[in-house]
């Protein structure tokens, strides 16, 4: 027995050595990049552009601090952010900015103030959890300016949007009715489209279909916001007269009958009209947004599309290169010039296709 324990524990020792020599030849991997937004409020909604406050908390090793408290930016500056990350990344997903001013007929203004934080609250959440865009230069510059934050961007670079002005010449709720006809892009296909490319076309024709039925979505949802608003009314004027009965009848059991049923009416009434401002504010604003990110989404999917053929141009052409190379290796007559040069479209052609990969 003593020599059988013995030998487990020599297999134990042996086998906490390997773990050991396992774990200490594994590259450590760092912390994961964390750039956490928190939306405070809004300061001042008595300007043209709203001014809002958040807080950051980051680990990234580019920032100067881990903790930013109070950090006030207006909505312009908000759109000079999405406007610089449009030009500069055209083939990510950039999500796209709510106008700021969102405002519903249904919902008092304190409810429109919150919806509006909670948009960019989403929006920057998005930025910030997005591998590419959370190492942006001037995503630090806007939370580290002391004074306003203005990128530099010129007109031929500013993407169509910025500056709260949607792709269609008009705002977000213009967007929707002026949709269909102009600026509509599609995504080109050649001769032997690649799977790459007919998924590409998928996206684009899905892409359509859901442009006509938000805008059908949106016109549904104003016409239920209406109607829901209306049905509220009219359920609280009927609550209320049963009440007034219950008030006036002289049967005691009678009296409390009509008074139950006239509170149950009133209740009714109450969640009718929430139901409106939920269907006339939060479910509008986010559709506006989707209309305009349909046409981001489109522009998005045909740079990406420009790229695979850059590099299927690049690839062909380093083929060609390639046999160059063979043809003149196989060749009895060798001119030194000559070799220079092919070696050297040869190298030209191979980065070439390097970079576009």
């Amino acid at each position: 027995e003593a020599s059988d324990r013995q030998h487990s524990q020599g297999e134990y020792a042996s086998q906490s050595v390997g773990d050991s020599a396992t774990l200490s030849n594994t590259p450590a991997r760092g912390p994961r990049p964390l750039l956490s937004f928190t939306v405070g409020h809004i300061v001042d909604r008595s300007k043209r552009s709203p001014n809002y406050t958040f807080d950051l908390v980051t680990n990234m090793p580019n920032y100067k601090a881990r903790k930013y408290t109070g950090v006030e930016r207006n909505q312009i500056e908000f759109e000079r952010l999405e406007a610089h990350l449009r030009a500069t990344y055209p083939e990510c997903l950039i999500p796209t900015l709510g106008s700021g001013t969102t405002v519903s007929k249904y919902v008092p203004d304190y409810h429109n103030d919150r919806l509006v934080v909670l948009l960019l609250q989403q929006w920057l959440k998005r930025v910030s959890e997005h591998p590419i865009l959370q190492q942006d230069y001037e995503l630090r510059q806007f939370v580290e300016a002391p004074f306003a934050f203005n990128p530099a961007l010129t007109s031929s670079t500013m993407a169509p949007g910025a500056l709260g002005t949607s792709p269609q010449g008009s705002g977000l709720g213009g967007g929707f009715f002026s949709w269909g006809s102009k600026n509509k892009q599609r995504i080109a296909r050649s001769s032997n489209p690649s799977p790459f490319e007919l998924e590409l076309e998928q996206t684009s024709g899905n892409l359509e279909v859901f442009q006509k039925n938000i805008g059908e979505t949106r016109r549904w949802h104003g016409r239920m916001a209406r109607a829901r608003t209306r049905l509220s009314g009219e359920l609280r004027e009927v609550g209320t007269r049963l009440v007034s009965v219950g008030v006036i009848e002289h049967s005691t059991p009678l009296s409390r009958s009509f008074k139950r049923l006239g509170k149950c009416f009133l209740n009714a009434g109450s969640c009718a009209q929430s139901q409106a401002n939920m269907e006339g504010s939060r479910a509008i604003a986010v559709e506006d947004i989707y209309v305009v990110a349909c046409d981001y989404v489109q522009k998005t999917l045909n740079n990406r599309q420009v790229i695979f053929t850059e590099h299927q141009v690049a690839e062909r052409q380093l083929e060609r290169k390639r046999q160059s190379v063979a043809v003149l290796r196989s060749s009895s007559h060798i001119n030194p010039e000559q070799v220079q040069e092919t070696l050297a479209e040869f190298n030209v052609a191979k980065s070439d296709a390097d970079s576009k990969r």
